[in-house]
């Protein structure tokens, strides 16, 4: 006897029980992801609020690419391996402490150490020198504000930090090297202080949203410094002929 001939059909009533059935499952399953999916992105969006600040030891004198990582008493293990920090260390902090007692902010420090999400850094006054790009392309960083004590900002060392909108400089500054700022693209005011003596070649190269700018008097204005600005040219000194 063939399949067709053993084949029952299902009746209506069971077919309207397996549909009420798929109904509820439907009902029960499809809210159940969603919450699940929220819970997840609400954890991980609260998980900021317990890992993302990286203390920097105690105790260093100048921070390297080396220093770039999580420090604490207790859990320290935890995220360090030996002299190697773990990739986690560099990918799941946004906020950095830097211990009172550091002089310099080495080059390329936060540039090689792959800060991904870094979006502030907390800076003592220790602190006199940010090193040469040492925040160089750190695209999330949003606000920066060195403390009184800091006097040389070196050339490309906040190059295309693309979301900084906010930097506060410091009165004893006297030194903004070339291409120091150049690319932040959301960067629309800035107040040089009265200390600063120089401010070098491409600076501020391709700020495309910069329209304030304070600048002390005498001050040496280097070439192309605010190219690329919306700054008028007419607010920016004409940069130093050299003497015969």
């Amino acid at each position: 006897m063939s399949e067709e001939t053993n084949h029952i059909p299902e009746t209506d009533e069971h077919l309207r029980e397996k549909k009420r059935k798929s109904r509820v499952r439907s009902a029960i399953l499809y809210p159940a992801v969603l919450i699940a999916f929220s819970f997840l992105c609400y954890f991980l969006y609260r998980i900021d609020d317990f890992v993302h600040v990286c203390r920097i030891p105690p105790g260093t004198t100048v921070v390297d690419s080396g220093s770039i990582r999580p420090y604490d008493p207790v859990f320290d293990g935890f995220f360090h391996s030996g002299k190697n920090p773990k990739l986690l260390s560099y990918l799941m902090y946004r906020h950095y402490v830097i211990p009172d007692g550091v002089t310099e902010i080495g080059e390329r420090a936060f540039r090689e150490s792959m800060c991904l999400f870094l979006r502030s850094v907390e800076i003592p006054g220790s602190v006199k020198r940010i090193g040469r790009s040492a925040f160089e392309e750190c695209c999330n960083l949003k606000t920066i504000e060195l403390p009184e004590g800091v006097e040389t900002i070196e050339p490309m060392a906040f190059r295309k930090c693309v979301n900084l909108k906010r930097v506060e400089l410091p009165n004893s500054l006297k030194t903004i090297g070339g291409g120091a700022f150049a690319g932040c693209t959301a960067l629309e005011r800035i107040r040089i202080p009265d200390g600063v003596t120089e401010i070098g070649i491409g600076a501020f190269l391709g700020c495309s949203s910069l329209a304030d700018v304070e600048l002390p008097p005498g001050v040496n204005v280097a070439p192309e410094a605010f190219s690329g600005t919306l700054v008028p040219p007419g607010k920016i000194p004409a940069p130093e002929q050299p003497q015969p």
